[in-house]
């Protein structure tokens, strides 16, 4: 938050720091594009509704790529999308593979192991 250009700083009250606060997440989750979501809003990935945004976005791109494709010099384009799954502290087993979280991972928490 307090890298935002319109972040005071200070606030004269608690008041005034919810008022700046609930306006800040509420444009950060319906109007900010999140590059680690393929560009698509929180809200938009939280409904599903970049589903059928992201198919807009790419019949966009195909038909550029059919107008000009010298401007697509490595491949056609193609819609960044979220990823399916993410995790915290993913736990990774030994073969690589992610394994399903069955309680909160402290991997730094000797407690945490016991099962």
């Amino acid at each position: 938050m307090k890298y935002q250009p319109s972040y005071p700083g200070r606030f004269r009250d608690i008041e005034d720091a919810r008022t700046w606060c609930e306006k800040y997440v509420s444009w950060y989750n319906t109007l900010h594009h999140h590059s680690a979501l393929g560009g698509f809003t929180a809200e938009q990935v939280f409904t599903g509704e970049f589903e059928s945004i992201g198919k807009i976005k790419q019949q966009t791109l195909d038909a550029q790529y059919l107008l000009h494709p010298e401007r697509f010099v490595k491949a056609p384009p193609k819609v960044a999308m979220p990823e399916e799954h993410v995790y915290i502290n993913p736990i990774i087993s030994e073969n690589g593979e992610i394994e399903q979280e069955t309680g909160v991972n402290f991997p730094t928490l000797k407690r945490a192991k016991r099962v």
